[in-house]
């Protein structure tokens, strides 16, 4: 069974846990933190990079609402891609387009959701 490296940057400066899984096993370290509005995050990972911004607008009826968006590259040849995900306060869950192979580059929005504070990180993933 092949062993399959992760390595996850958490939001707003929070601590990276770095994540070994082998099949079904994971390993953690550290929770996520929430960014919230006008945040922005440049993480990486030993074969990826990353950029977004957090956004937020407020509705007539003044609700919040909050959105990322930015871009996310391959930057390694090791038969992974690399994606952005994100968790909103109202439990929807974005997942960036995917970039792979080596030196692709996709934008991506997520659109608003209901909240000013978001849970995003940067991943690598096996195809």
């Amino acid at each position: 069974m092949k062993a399959v490296r992760k390595i996850r940057t958490l939001t707003a400066g929070a601590a990276a846990g770095l994540v070994l899984g082998v099949g079904a096993t994971l390993l953690t370290a550290g929770p996520a933190a929430a960014a919230g509005c006008g945040a922005t995050l440049n993480p990486s990972t030993s074969g990826a990079e990353a950029f977004w911004e957090v956004k937020c607008i407020t509705d007539s009826n003044g609700a919040k609402h909050v959105g990322i968006a930015g871009w996310v590259r391959d930057t390694d040849n090791d038969g992974q891609c690399a994606r952005v995900k994100a968790i909103f306060p109202n439990g929807a869950t974005y997942y960036s387009p995917q970039a792979c192979p080596k030196g692709t580059k996709v934008s991506f929005s997520s659109g608003w959701r209901s909240g000013a504070l978001v849970d995003a990180y940067l991943y690598e993933y096996d195809v």
